[in-house]
């Protein structure tokens, strides 16, 4: 396996991994088993086979979509699949302009327009950007369509592109080395945030846009966050619910303090405009956290 050995772990016990096969195969914990390997993307996922029933017919179609649907890759995923229930499709959560970086729709009202160029200089992608300011090892959760990868990938030594969904992970690492001439230090990985499969103490930066909200467990996203990073490595994360639907608007700040988080800098307001088209415009006010383990 290739160097990415040294960073990522099995989901379950943590344990160095061995693969089987230089882009499609097997990954191997040797306590834990197996886990697939999927065009060069480890499935890295406590049950990797209810994750394969449930995607199935999508895994296959986002690896032929890749010219990577091979025979070995069937196989993998027919074996891991086998039994286990109905195929469901990957939720693809980004717009048309997230997903190619092309120029959004001009606006013919003046709000909208200052609003989406404020939200340019100053909203939570800028500020994510700007506080990445060491480099080394960093871990992307929840990459979508690879809009942030793509600048995160120029400025660190390493980047993880990690996503529950394989197509995500696939369109963001070719979006990646589109972009880079040397995509040596990229990797894709599947993972679930609330189980990461990382070593101990093996990363600098994890960097979490607009997820925390969206898991069921979030303090045990924070767990696994501050045990996967190097003492005095960062946690920069954004959510337009820091509330995680109760009253207080310090709930994600609370359970990052539990997990044993200093933090260094909390900005709460900053304006996330999403651009479906020129008549679908959603608006957010984000507050983004610079947490330091």
């Amino acid at each position: 396996m290739r160097e990415r050995s040294a960073v990522l772990a099995c989901p379950r016990c943590h344990g160095a991994l061995s693969a089987e096969g230089p882009q499609t195969g097997l990954i191997r914990c040797a306590a834990c088993g197996p886990y697939p390997l999927l065009g060069g993307v480890p499935i890295l996922l406590a049950d990797p086979f209810t994750y394969c029933a449930q995607f199935r017919d999508s895994i296959l179609a986002t690896l032929a979509e890749h010219d990577l649907a091979d025979r070995t890759a069937v196989a993998v995923i027919d074996a891991f699949s086998r039994g286990r229930g109905t195929s469901e499709v990957f939720a693809d959560d980004w717009t048309e302009h997230e997903a190619t970086s092309s120029a959004p729709p001009t606006f013919a009202h003046a709000s909208l327009k200052k609003l989406a160029a404020e939200a340019k200089k100053n909203g939570p992608g800028p500020w994510l950007e700007k506080k990445l300011a060491q480099r080394g090892t960093v871990l992307e959760v929840g990459c979508g369509a690879g809009e942030r990868s793509e600048a995160l990938a120029a400025s660190v030594d390493r980047l993880l592109i990690g996503d529950r969904s394989l197509r995500a992970v696939l369109q963001a690492t070719r979006r990646v080395r589109l972009a880079l001439e040397d995509d040596a230090q990229v990797e894709g990985v599947v993972l679930d945030a609330e189980q990461l499969p990382i070593r101990k103490r093996a990363l600098d930066c994890i960097i979490a846009e607009n997820v925390v909200d969206l898991l069921d467990a979030p303090e045990d996203f924070f767990a696994g966050a501050h045990a996967a990073l190097k003492k005095g490595g960062s946690l920069l994360l954004t959510t337009p619910e820091p509330s995680l639907g109760s009253e207080d608007d310090s709930a994600v700040e609370h359970l990052a303090r539990q997990a044993k988080f200093k933090v260094v800098q909390k900005s709460d307001g900053l304006p996330w405009v999403r651009i479906n088209s020129s008549r679908f415009v959603e608006v957010y006010l984000v507050q983004a956290l610079a947490l330091r383990a």
